[in-house]
């Protein structure tokens, strides 16, 4: 009972991560709108409509709208210590969030329609034996949202609208139980033919663990209205809520740098209750609930002239509910229940963009997005670091055919470096990361 206890008491050091940050949510569902500092809350923008604001899915001007594509996120994290004496970046995969919409038009009042996107997700890969490897190897999260809309136009200047949101997704996280070189400090209570073990690797995280699960569905709602006060001048206002994610039936498992060095760590454990904790983690069921914040949009855009529209929107991010990061695992009864600090804030988003019609074919759009970070810096985890954030973006849309428009959106964007540290059984570890990404933007929109 007294390693059992141990055991609880470091759990959060083993597992207690940030499973999301302000990396995860993903802004980058819309090639159009990407090129506008992926704004929509003040536009009518057909099908597209019921993700920024459903109130303007009424405005459709055709019986059929759809609108499908795809953004490629290309990102890196590069981490110095505070002594300026080490630093690495991360190798991430190419990340591909995706977007589709279909709006019907039932009448001229009514619309109708059904959305699938990708509001949160993040692909993450620090080298394997970083000095940051006991927090964060690799990470990979997914989250998708399914919403059948309705919208009404009250008459041409005004009109509301409200979709059901169901959301599921999954997880995996890999991450070394302990930093690199720890094993160094029991090398005197192995006899001295094993100790080779443990030397040959102090460059490794010698025991990792693995944590994965799928999430249940969950539920929310968006609802929006849209008002024209004159034709030039539009106002929208929209409310995404937040959606609590909870994984129930999640699996950890644990590996070891070699097999010599697992059975040796199975010898050790009796001398140090770290390590015996860390083995008796394998093979647990574990529950985690990941939040995902509300969104409050308030937006207006211009028409200065038949060819440029100029456009502002703000962005007021809920991630006060992640406050708390709560983890479980069931088989360890009561005492198994982690609440570890976050201390998340609320935070803002600042949009600008602008749009040229240059042609009945072809219009040019660009942007800007200064997004603030909502993280604690004081409990700041490498697993998805935040920072504040500045975009510039760009794109345009070529239509050859009435029905047919194809859309390109690119955004840059460009995290301030942002020092944090992070408290664990080993100590504090702290340094800086510097955040940039490029996100190329491909739809095709189709109305008939």
């Amino acid at each position: 009972m007294k390693i059992r206890k141990i055991t609880l008491f470091i759990l959060a050091n083993f597992i207690g991560l940030s499973l999301f940050a302000d990396g995860y949510q993903l802004n980058t569902q819309s090639a159009r709108q990407l090129g506008l500092g992926h704004q929509g809350t003040a536009f009518k923008l057909g099908a597209e409509s019921m993700l920024f604001n459903p109130a303007g899915l009424s405005f459709m001007n055709s019986r059929f709208d759809i609108s499908l594509g795809a953004t490629g996120v290309v990102s890196k994290v590069k981490y110095t210590n505070t002594t300026g004496t080490y630093n690495t970046e991360t190798d991430n995969p190419f990340g591909t969030p995706v977007f589709g919409y279909i709006g019907y038009k039932i009448s001229p009042k009514f619309a109708a329609g059904v959305s699938l996107t990708n509001p949160a997700g993040n692909n993450l890969f620090w080298p394997d034996n970083w000095s940051g490897s006991h927090l964060v190897q690799n990470i990979s999260l997914a989250a998708f949202s399914l919403q059948p809309t309705l919208s009404y136009k009250i008459s041409e200047k005004l009109s509301i609208g409200a979709g059901f949101m169901i959301n599921w997704g999954n997880f995996e996280l890999n991450k070394g139980i302990m930093p690199v070189g720890y094993l160094n400090n029991f090398i005197n209570l192995v006899p001295q033919q094993y100790r080779s073990i443990i030397t040959n690797t102090l460059t490794y995280s010698p025991m990792q663990i693995n944590l994965k699960g799928d999430a249940k569905t969950a539920y929310g709602y968006n609802i929006g209205i849209l008002y024209s006060p004159t034709e030039k001048l539009t106002i929208g206002i929209s409310y995404r809520s937040k959606i609590k994610m909870k994984v129930e039936e999640g699996t950890a498992s644990i590996t070891y740098a070699t097999t010599e060095l697992g059975t040796l760590l199975g010898l050790l454990a009796q001398a140090s209750p770290t390590i015996a904790g860390a083995r008796a983690l394998d093979g647990q069921k574990v529950k985690a609930e990941l939040p995902i914040p509300s969104n409050l949009n308030v937006g207006a855009s211009y028409k200065f002239t038949e060819k440029l529209l100029l456009s502002a929107e703000l962005q007021y991010v809920g991630w006060k509910a992640y406050d708390t990061l709560r983890i479980q695992f069931p088989a360890l009864g009561a005492a198994g229940k982690q609440y570890l600090a976050k201390n998340f804030s609320n935070s803002m988003v600042y949009k600008l963009g602008g749009e040229y019609q240059c042609s009945s074919k072809f219009a040019y759009r660009l942007g800007f997005i200064y997004d603030t970070t909502p993280v604690d810096t004081e409990n700041y985890g490498p697993e998805t670091p935040a920072s504040n954030k500045i975009s510039f973006t760009t794109g345009f849309t070529y239509k050859p055919i009435d029905i047919l428009a194809i859309d390109f959106g690119f955004q840059y964007l460009n995290g301030i470096k942002i020092s944090g540290k992070h408290p664990t059984t080993f100590g504090s570890f702290e340094g800086d990361y510097k955040t940039t990404a490029f996100l190329p933007s491909l739809g095709v929109h189709i109305n008939f």
